[in-house]
């Protein structure tokens, strides 16, 4: 009897992985491998010309334009795997503190981009090395089953080398994994009170999206042989975060908040502390924290199959008083990226 070979390529097999760069366009090799699905979106933009050929058919060769290397991240978060996301839409730099990670981005300057290096393919030799990657946008959504968070992660990379064979690394099989279990939601009305008034028996959900909207760079320097990306400048940052609120005395303040004939400032925090300790005596945490006003509610969205609830968006925007836009801190047990 002659054995039947597996068909190559099994998606259960992929990886994703990042590594740490330290200068733009020179790839590193990954030193960590995140629980997520991905899979590169590689467009070179080829291109037929817009020519009379005398022909009823393209009868001149294509193009190239400079490549467009994206991709979606999705899957649970973990608070080891936090800061890699975290780094990448922000800024470089940020190196943990009593194992306390805190990434608070400039306003009224350019922070310098962290860019990592990604690997990603299955068990073939269909592998691919994606260079200089950032964070164009990140969702960070806290489901109302209390689960785990779950990311959406919107990358953009400047180079692709194909193939590649990419580092050998295994996923964290036991992480800490970042619950909406464990979080709490506070609203305050000062800058110096942020974090102060927990809203309980309250918030089903929320989602937090952070859009960079990522302005790519090329220039005509001669020796772009592979049309890729030179560099990337920062456009007008957006921090969209969406509540689902059960009818409490305190949500129905905040939608008349929102009907207020003049704008309500509100300082809200997205705390989660985990009951497993990380390092001494501190836990396992993710913070987020932001300035923002109710722009919209949705009316009547349905929260299982008896309930309403108010689905309120928050607009965040740079507070002279709190003088970031928004911050995020995670207590794990990583040292490094």
């Amino acid at each position: 009897m002659s054995p039947v070979a597996a068909i190559p390529g099994n998606t259960r097999l992929r990886a994703f992985q990042l590594g740490l760069e330290t200068t733009f366009g020179t790839p590193v090799n990954a030193t960590r491998r995140f629980p997520w699905s991905y899979a590169p979106a590689v467009d070179p933009h080829w291109t037929w010309p817009d020519a009379d050929t005398g022909t009823l058919d393209e009868a001149i060769n294509p193009y190239r334009l400079r490549i467009d290397l994206t991709g979606t991240a999705t899957g649970p978060l973990a608070y080891n795997d936090a800061p890699y996301l975290w780094a990448a839409l922000t800024k470089s730099g940020v190196t943990p503190a009593s194992n306390i990670w805190t990434f608070t981005p400039a306003s009224t300057s350019q922070d310098s981009f962290e860019i990592f290096t990604g690997e990603w393919g299955d068990e073939t030799a269909d592998q691919y090395r994606l260079t200089s990657g950032v964070l164009d946008r990140l969702q960070l959504v806290y489901p109302e089953d209390l689960g785990p968070v779950q990311v959406t992660a919107d990358w953009r990379f400047a180079k692709v080398t194909y193939p590649h064979a990419k580092t050998a690394l295994s996923v964290d099989f036991q992480p800490n994994w970042v619950y909406a279990n464990d979080t709490s939601v506070y609203i305050d009305s000062t800058a110096g009170g942020i974090g102060a008034t927990k809203l309980t028996n309250t918030v089903h959900g929320l989602t937090i999206d952070i859009n960079n909207a990522i302005d790519v760079k090329s220039f005509a320097n001669g020796s772009n042989t592979q049309f890729t990306v030179d560099g990337y400048g920062r456009g007008l940052r957006t921090n969209t975060t969406t509540f689902s609120f059960a009818k409490t005395t305190a949500s129905l303040q905040e939608v008349a908040n929102w009907l207020n004939a003049s704008p309500v400032e509100r300082f809200l925090a997205v705390d989660t502390i985990s009951p497993v300790i990380a390092t001494g005596i501190i836990p396992y945490s993710h913070k987020v924290r932001f300035a923002g006003y109710w722009f919209t509610n949705t009316l009547n969205a349905t929260y299982g199959t008896t309930n309403t609830v108010n689905q309120l968006v928050c607009q965040g925007f740079l507070d002279q008083t709190l003088t970031y836009p928004f911050t995020a801190s995670i207590a794990n047990t990583l040292s490094a990226l």
